[in-house]
């Protein structure tokens, strides 16, 4: 949970040589300083749904359980070990004894049970880890045994038990009074004193300025997890510091960290011919690694809900109108133009570097504008002069959203632009701030059609929040109280079978057929996959790739070279 998920494993510099940063002089103190393109929304985890969020949570709590970077196991954090018995109905887990909140306050076994039952099993909370959290449609029974034991029983067996325990553990003693008084939704909003925000991460949240940067320091009650290798030479976390500097876009995160006021860039593919050339005078190395695990899609509004004219929500609800629209896609232009050639088309909602889920028989859609006008003259629509209408004569006219942070998003949504103005679709972009952006599609549902990505997980349960008609990041249509199609229940039905089968190759066989169904069904047209390219200045240490996307196995371990004190 608390490593920097920026490059994976595998990663090479420009001269194409094993990457490998050697501890030469671990020191404590100094500061790691990035760039983020967004004001958080919350401080609260158990309301956060957007990375501008979680990216700064991530340093702040924890939870029983943490996935390794490197290898992919559920390894302990605040748990120190766990027993499963029970054919894996029952798990219980044993806490590190000495654990404190940042305040100084003792974390127990109250602060889980609290944590679960009143916070993300209470109907009253907002929260997106609610789905996530249940398997047969019930919840977890969370107990306590004494101050240490927390006993975790599920009413059938759980196959992302360990995994989903890696949500985070909330303070009893500061959030208890808030969900008395039942408003825990408005507790730690981005407008709280940063000293009310007590969490069990490396760091604590020191200074917010809207529009301006983040700042967090050095958690003086942080215990590493058990089995953690220390980092020689320093505690950890061995920095003082995170800066956390608010940019409007990527250009201007470029130009700092060209400039020196950064030490961490995600490259865009495009901004290699940049920075490739002068890496060695500006001493920094660039690491390039395989496919990301994002997934760039575009999707559409099916919400009979919404406030669209019903006729386009006809559009976007008819599965054939979607195909074309996948069809008339130039994905390899995408690559070409806006990744400069590195990159990949994708034809589902699981990575390909996913090896253990990945649906092999799946395959990106092919560019053929022949089959996609025909998937929309099958599906109801006509041509006027080269113009798509549907059958009741309306022109069909879109409105495309994307977020104005990502250059990359505006170009691929200018490539989609024109692909369908060759099919008769007249398209207008409107790029839109992030949160704006997600407020717009999550709670006025007006919007028409979206180009955005989702950051990819390793087991398919964690995209059960997207792809379940009851999930909180259901796109298409979102707060289902039941699934309106035939597929979106089967999809639900493969999700909970998925959950409760232990068996990996049969576990592998039920999100094939998920896979397939989002291929056929189409609610999320998936376009391409970046490369992963991070720029790194020399004057960190501490960091080396890891096969699931991170730069460094776990931010406590990262320093800066020669830095003798806190800053």
């Amino acid at each position: 949970m608390f490593f920097v998920c920026l490059v994976s494993a595998g990663c090479q510099n420009s001269n194409h040589k094993p990457w490998s940063v050697l501890p030469r002089s671990p020191l404590a103190g100094g500061k790691l300083v990035m760039d983020v393109v967004s004001d958080p929304k919350t401080f609260n985890p158990a309301l956060a749904t957007e990375t501008t969020s979680t990216q700064i949570l991530g340093y702040l709590f924890r939870g029983l359980t943490r996935e390794s970077p490197v290898t992919g196991e559920i390894k302990p954090d605040l748990a120190k070990d766990w027993a499963i018995s029970d054919g894996g109905r029952t798990v219980v887990f044993h806490l590190q004894d000495g654990l404190q909140w940042s305040d100084g306050v003792p974390l127990d076994a109250r602060d889980v049970t609290f944590t679960f039952r009143r916070i993300y099993y209470n109907p009253a909370v907002a929260t997106a880890v609610r789905s996530e959290l249940m398997v047969g449609g019930k919840p977890f029974s969370v107990k306590r045994k004494g101050r240490l034991t927390v006993i975790v029983k599920t009413v059938k067996p759980f196959a992302p038990l360990l995994e989903t325990m890696g949500v985070e553990i909330l303070p009893r003693h500061i959030l208890e009074p808030w969900v008395k008084r039942g408003q825990f939704n408005q507790a730690w909003s981005v407008r709280e004193n940063p000293s009310h925000i007590v969490g069990t991460g490396p760091f604590v949240l020191e200074k917010y300025l809207p529009g301006q940067l983040i700042v967090l320091k050095a958690n003086a009650r942080y215990r590493p997890p058990v089995g953690l290798d220390p980092s020689p030479g320093c505690p950890m976390p061995c920095l003082s510091r995170l800066v956390l500097r608010i940019v409007p876009n990527d250009t201007s995160s470029l130009i700092r960290f060209m400039t020196g006021k950064t030490d961490l860039y995600g490259v865009s593919p495009q901004q290699m011919a940049v920075l490739k050339p002068v890496q060695q005078e500006d001493a920094f190395d660039l690491m390039v690694r395989g496919p990301s695990l994002s997934e760039s899609f575009v999707t559409f509004n099916e919400n009979p809900r919404a406030p669209l004219p019903p006729w386009k929500i006809r559009w976007f609800r008819n599965r054939l109108f979607r195909e074309g629209v996948a069809l008339s896609i130039d994905r390899q232009a995408m690559i070409n133009i806006v990744l400069s050639g590195m990159g990949q088309p994708i034809p589902g909602p699981v990575p390909r570097s996913v090896k253990t889920f990945f649906d092999e028989k799946l395959h990106p859609f092919a560019y053929d504008l022949k089959k996609a006008k025909a998937c929309f003259l099958r599906g109801g629509f006509h041509y006027v002069r080269d113009r798509l209408y549907d059958d009741q004569g309306h022109r069909v006219l879109v409105v495309l959203l994307t977020n104005t942070e990502s250059l990359e998003r505006i170009q691929m949504a200018q490539i989609v632009q024109a692909n369908l103005k060759d099919v008769g679709i007249k398209v207008r972009i409107v790029p839109l701030q992030f949160n704006m952006l997600a407020t717009m599609v999550m709670t006025s549902y007006q919007w028409e059609m979206l180009l955005f990505g989702l950051t990819g997980v390793v087991d398919p349960h964690g995209d059960s929040s997207v792809w379940k008609s009851s999930g909180f990041l259901h796109l298409w249509n979102p707060r289902e109280k039941k699934p309106d199609q035939p597929w979106e229940a089967k999809v639900d039905a493969l999700f909970d079978q998925g959950d409760t089968t232990l068996d990996p190759k049969a576990r592998k066989k039920i999100y094939d057929e998920w896979q397939e169904i989002a291929h056929h069904e189409l609610p999320m047209v998936d376009l391409v996959t970046p490369d992963e390219i991070t720029a790194v200045r020399k004057t960190l240490g501490g960091i080396r790739p890891s096969p699931l996307g991170g730069v460094v196995p776990h931010i406590t371990q990262v320093y800066q070279q020669g830095v003798l004190s806190p800053t």
